[in-house]
């Protein structure tokens, strides 16, 4: 773990903030190219990639703020430093969503072929974000013996599941399976929808792993949470695919 990946002059760059960056620069690349050759925009993609990339960061520390709520009264000021906490990524979806909608609304353009388009580089990115977890030494997993363990120096030193390195395979399967599902998606919106099913799939998952607090059912709130977004996304593809259905039977 290297959470300062390097310091001159008393002025630190840390891993964390290096691999958001780096995410966000070979996202938006590989977006733009795919834009490119799909006959979007690219100047109104990049637009959307800013608006999401800006409400998605708020979004995420403003439901990572709320779900630590003790942490922080008292200390406002903190709210306004990812070093004090962190940040959520269902909150970074949530508020990323709503800022493409509105831009979409704005431009004039489809929301659900422009986050279709989109949806895999969103994993590739959680991809990189959660190797910045790993290097913070943040979001660390429970005790553990397998031989592949890591000691976590940012807690105490115990070896532990490096579960951050779990979630980054986890993304990066997701980003491969979207970019194939790509060319033979069934209906707009697609996408969007396998891209919220198979990131709950995952996040339920490495929830087991993770050093967090049990909250009912012997579940961490995030795991009840992906178990919802999981019901949600199933129930989605029904309904689409039974308008696809019944469309095709009108014609």
């Amino acid at each position: 773990m290297k959470p300062v990946l390097v310091e001159i002059g008393g002025f630190a760059i840390y891993s964390y903030g290096v691999m958001l960056s780096l995410a966000l620069l070979v996202c938006s690349l590989g977006l733009l190219k795919q834009a490119s050759r799909e006959k979007f925009n690219p100047d109104h993609v990049l637009e959307a990639v800013i608006a999401a990339a800006l409400a998605g960061l708020v979004g995420s520390r403003l439901l990572y703020v709320f779900l630590n709520w003790g942490l922080y009264q008292g200390q406002w000021i903190k709210i306004l430093f990812t070093r004090s906490g962190g940040l959520s990524f269902y909150g970074a979806f949530i508020g990323g969503l709503i800022a493409i909608l509105a831009w979409c609304r704005y431009r004039k353009l489809d929301f659900l072929k422009l986050t279709d388009l989109m949806a895999p580089y969103l994993a590739l990115g959680y991809a990189f974000g959660r190797i910045g977890c790993f290097l913070n030494g943040c979001c660390y997993g429970k005790v553990s013996t397998v031989p592949w363990a890591l000691p976590a120096s940012a807690v105490d030193n115990l070896l532990r599941h490096p579960v951050q390195l779990y979630a980054s395979l986890g993304g990066l399967i997701i980003f491969l399976i979207l970019y194939q599902l790509r060319p033979r998606r069934p209906f707009d919106g697609f996408q969007l929808i396998m891209l919220a099913l198979l990131y709950g799939v995952l996040r339920f998952i490495t929830e087991f792993f993770r050093d967090m607090p049990l909250v009912g059912l012997n579940f961490t709130l995030a795991q009840i949470f992906s178990l919802a977004v999981v019901l949600l996304s199933l129930i989605l593809l029904l309904i689409f695919f039974a308008i696809k259905g019944y469309r095709k039977g009108r014609v």
